[in-house]
């Protein structure tokens, strides 16, 4: 099943996909003595186009290995969206 972290490129997201990445490496089959080639670790950025924490996502995927995503908004889109988030 494949499967995958949110990744923002801060230390906590980073934590958790490294330590993910160890654990996806390793195949359940054989009690974790291999390297498992399917399914790889993909990791999903969502932001505004070109931000900063876009790019810091990016920078922790690349040596991670991760099969990187990026999902862009539009600044309207983010203030439209507040109303289905905040409840008071």
């Amino acid at each position: 099943v494949p499967y995958g972290v949110l990744l923002s490129g801060g230390l906590d997201s980073s934590v958790i996909s490294a330590i993910t990445k160890k654990f996806a490496a390793r195949r359940v089959e054989d009690q974790e003595r291999s390297e498992a080639w399917w399914p790889q670790l993909h990791s999903f950025a969502v932001g505004l186009e070109g931000s900063p924490d876009l790019k810091a996502a990016q920078e922790v995927a690349n040596p991670l290995g991760t099969v990187h995503h990026e999902i862009h908004f539009t600044v309207q889109e983010g203030l439209d969206a507040i109303r289905d988030v905040i409840y008071h």
